[in-house]
């Protein structure tokens, strides 16, 4: 058995909005046998809240799961603007740092970017407490942000650079959670033989797609074509509006936004200027209610930015479409989320941002329920095959293994 310390600013559980890799590696990890503990934030950043328990504390030590966790301070105005960005991350940095500090000493630091600074003072942690250190890359950070201009500043540039270099160089194992990533890694001189590639999976345990559906407030015989995740910066929810302006014609269609973010009440207001009637905004709901919420889909969006960045994309949020058999609609640059959906012939890829192109789409699945039951159905047992969550888990569990 050994002490591992597991550091990521964004440790969601299923009982949250969100994605909850963090959250199952940990608990396989406990479940090998070995005592972890976990430091985060309780902060809620995609609603940048404090839950009321944690107000006036800086750290609050519980038992999650069989988890020790360590829940610590962070600015909760994490924004658009760069300045909100770096203190929201330099101070769950700080106060991370003070956790594992306090914390039992660890034989193996895993650390899981973004954020980097977070991830540099975990790396700093695991060499000071004499530990291993685990490096999980699930964003090329700063390439990401370069390239959708969030930052610019060359001094911030040059200090990230100096800090993800720091990380790969400190890694004894890096994980990487697409190819994209990992081709991006071994371009900046990243050794293969260091890299693991561990992708995003469908979450079995938490719900299947034959459940009782969520009350979701659209017309029991309606078409709807939904999107559930953040309200941000990467996705181009803007496309979606268009298409749906263009969807006007098909009175049975309805296109539901499920999720949060900061891009959220400009979309409201863009929907409401428009008169988007066939356009419906939900709440964030738990990562363990959204089956449900998808069980009401007919089809899923995925709506990105054409930007090359997105080509090496694979988020979460596919795999829980995948998961509720549910053909997904891409659009995006191709690459590999693409050629998933083909491989898997679960869906339609169309070009990014071209409303006239994912209304398309969304009207052609609404012409042929029965072709796009098949194409979910092929989804599901596609991600079945490959990218059980319980399996790759187990992957994880190994790599962190083989350092201890």
């Amino acid at each position: 058995m050994s002490r591992i310390t597991y550091v990521s600013q964004y440790f969601v559980s299923a009982d949250q909005p969100g994605g909850v890799r963090h959250w199952q590696h940990t608990r396989a990890l406990a479940r090998a046998g070995h005592d972890v503990t976990v430091v985060t934030s309780y902060v809620q950043h995609k609603e940048r809240t404090v839950p009321e328990r944690y107000r006036g504390r800086r750290m609050v030590r519980e038992t999650e799961d069989g988890l020790d966790v360590w829940r610590t301070y962070s600015t909760p105005g994490y924004g658009r603007d760069l300045r909100s960005r770096i203190a929201n991350y330099g101070t769950f940095a700080l106060w991370s740092a003070v956790a594992g500090a306090r914390a039992p000493r660890p034989d193996v630091v895993v650390a899981s970017s973004p954020s980097l600074p977070s991830a540099a003072a975990a790396a700093a942690m695991a060499a000071a407490r004499g530990a291993r250190f685990v490096l999980e890359v699930r964003d090329l950070w700063p390439d990401s942000a370069i390239a959708m201009g969030l930052v610019r500043d060359r001094h911030t540039i040059r200090v990230a650079r100096t800090l993800e270099s720091y990380c790969y160089r400190r890694a004894d194992r890096i994980v990487a959670l697409t190819e994209g990533i990992r081709d991006g890694m071994v371009e900046l001189g990243v050794s293969p033989a260091k890299i693991t590639l561990i992708t995003n999976g469908v979450d079995l345990e938490i719900g299947a797609p034959d459940g009782r559906p969520a009350d979701v407030p659209v017309p029991g015989d309606a078409f709807v074509a939904m999107y559930v995740g953040a309200h941000g910066t990467y996705s181009s929810l803007e496309t979606v509006l268009g298409a749906a302006e263009l969807l006007r014609d098909l009175p049975g269609a309805r296109v539901v936004l499920v999720g949060n973010g900061d891009r959220k009440p400009s979309l409201v207001e863009e929907a409401r200027r428009r008169g988007l009637d066939n356009v419906v905004f939900a709440d964030p709901v738990p990562k363990r209610d959204v089956p449900a919420w998808l069980a009401r889909a007919d089809a899923c969006l995925l709506p990105y930015q054409d930007n090359e960045l997105f080509a090496g994309a694979l988020p979460n949020k596919a795999f829980d479409y995948l998961g509720a058999g549910r053909p997904i609609v891409a659009a995006a640059p191709a690459g590999e989320l693409t050629r998933m959906v083909e491989r898997a012939g679960c869906g339609v890829a169309v070009p990014p941002e071209d409303p006239a192109a994912l209304a398309g789409a969304i009207r052609a699945l609404a012409s042929d329920p029965g072709g796009a039951r098949r194409m979910g159905a092929a989804g599901r047992a596609y991600a079945l095959e490959h990218y059980d969550r319980a399996a790759l888990a187990e992957r994880f569990v190994a790599v962190v293994e083989s350092v201890a």
